[in-house]
């Protein structure tokens, strides 16, 4: 039986941890640094649903200062399942053009893999975080897999929307979610789903526990401080800190796997010096922590005067998106995609909560409707992009996080342009023009990536296209962080796809 330490158990982690445990004959411990969390407990559903939004507050781990360009604050979550926890289920995959951004536009670098090697695994994946999505749409191509549950119908609100688009030629589709099928209830409080409805690695995690008992040791509060090597070549395990005791401890294994998002991946091998590695694992070309991107989100909104249909939000998540501007004739200047719908300017919950009557609830369904577009674009890589140690460490026990980030003109010019693009939208869906408000906000920890970019050799990056350290026979890395570049869309289905690659290979 092969012992593997996996570092990190977000949705990499866990997605990985199954692969392993089906596959091969392996014992694997998984260490998180963060506490462990109950999957569908209702009383927490229930305070989310009353008003109570910081539920998450107390495994957020953010810097002392945020950066001007780059936000971490409450991004990222130090908890079993990590970012998971939160996030919107959104997968949509990445397209042929995404691996090649050097060939086509002379920015940033390709990947050493391309879409047509990861296509089976994307398929994999959707499976395995129960996608629901239109099989039928292939673009990108599909090559005949099928998602597991079909397409979320659009709602109401989406039709609003839909109507403009199609006044302006923009297309569109069916947002593809990780939603587990046929067990979500739609209870409009996707930030915490009362039925484990959405994928979560905490639900995911909770499950292997039970189906393969004491082949998976998850550690809580727990951080990952160091990877102990063995001469240059081989880790033998890793140190780390129990955060209920204060002591410190290690542990061997066969190989380490380091699934630990974006920042604290390659800080974890930044920290890791040692003779052979003076200044960190996978770092003699100076590639560790460098790189840095994320995704740049604005927004727009308008009212709409009258709502005789009634219609308000019906849905916690997105059910439309339009790649129209994710496509090969945008690359150049920065991908996008968007997502929107129409609801009420104020929720029943709010009103309910604050006893409002049921004739101003009516009155104030049908006087007027809130139309809203929102957008993730493609960031491209400034020089000067970075992520190194700071001093002191979080409450977490992992060091500080410094980060250095300029911002690349041309991204700054082609979200203007979106961002237009979304106000003549609003102005088609019948929005008051003094009513449209729009706005920005910088990439965040969620979606950062490139800091230990794949690559065919350590010239370039800091893990092959197997995530194996260069350098190293038996530490890889299973994060964002490998992404060499970040395309439009959102990261999460890809970095899984990687995860299933990769136990793949491993067994």
């Amino acid at each position: 039986m092969k012992s593997i330490i996996v570092v990190g158990s977000g949705v990499a982690g866990a997605v990985l941890a199954r692969q392993l445990l089906a596959n091969g004959d392996v014992q694997i411990t998984m260490f998180e640094a963060g506490p462990d969390f109950p999957p569908g407990n209702r009383r927490i559903w229930l305070d989310l649903l009353v008003g109570n939004d910081r539920i998450y507050e107390p495994f957020v781990d953010d810097p002392r200062e945020e950066n001007e360009y780059f936000g971490l604050r409450g991004s990222r979550l130090f908890m079993t399942g990590g970012t998971t926890n939160h996030w919107g289920g959104l997968t949509p995959r990445f397209k042929p053009e995404d691996f090649e951004l050097r060939s086509r536009t002379g920015y940033g670098v390709d990947w050493p893999i391309d879409y047509d090697d990861l296509a089976p695994y994307y398929a994999q994946a959707e499976i395995l975080l129960g996608v629901t999505g239109d099989s039928d749409n292939d673009d990108p191509p599909r090559y005949g897999a099928r998602y597991p549950f079909p397409a979320t119908a659009f709602t109401l609100g989406d039709r609003v929307v839909i109507d403009a688009l199609e006044s302006h030629g923009i297309s569109y589709g069916h947002m593809s979610i990780a939603r587990a099928g046929n067990r979500c209830i739609t209870t409009g409080t996707c930030d915490y789903c009362p039925v484990n409805a959405r994928y979560t690695a905490l639900f995911d995690l909770a499950q292997l526990q039970i189906e393969y008992g004491d082949k998976l040791t998850l550690r809580t509060e727990s951080p990952v401080t160091r990877i102990l090597m063995d001469g240059k070549n081989r880790t033998r395990g890793v140190e780390f800190l129990d955060l209920r005791t204060g002591a410190p401890g290690s542990m061997e294994a066969e190989a380490v796997i380091v699934c630990a998002g974006t920042f604290e991946s390659c800080k974890l091998l930044l920290a890791s010096t040692s003779e052979d590695w003076p200044v960190g694992i996978g770092n003699d070309s100076d590639h560790v922590g460098r790189h840095l991107i994320g995704h740049p989100v604005f927004f727009a909104a308008g009212v709409r005067p009258g709502n005789p249909d009634k219609i308000a939000s019906e849905l916690g998540f997105d059910s439309l998106i339009s790649r129209h501007f994710d496509s090969p004739e945008y690359q150049h200047k920065g991908k996008m995609w968007f997502s929107g719908s129409a609801g009420m300017t104020t929720s029943l919950e709010e009103q309910i909560i604050s006893n409002v009557s049921r004739p101003e609830m009516n009155a104030s369904l049908t006087s007027e409707l809130m139309v809203s577009l929102g957008g993730e674009m493609e960031q491209f890589e400034s020089p000067e992009n970075r992520v190194t140690l700071g001093r002191g460490t979080t409450r977490h026990g992992l060091p500080m996080t410094d980060i250095h980030v300029g911002v690349h003109e041309i991204n700054l010019q082609t979200r203007q342009e979106h961002v237009q693009t979304f106000v003549e939208i609003l102005k088609t869906a019948g929005c008051r023009e003094d009513s449209i408000e729009t706005g920005a906000l910088n990439p965040d920890g969620a979606h950062a990536s490139a800091t230990c970019r794949m690559s065919r050799s350590d010239a370039n990056g800091v893990v092959d296209p197997n995530l194996r350290v260069h350098g190293t026979d038996n530490l890889y890395v299973c994060s964002n962080a490998v992404f060499p570049s970040i395309a439009a869309a959102n990261p999460t289905l890809t970095l899984a796809a990687l995860a299933v690659r990769l136990g793949e290979y491993l067994v």
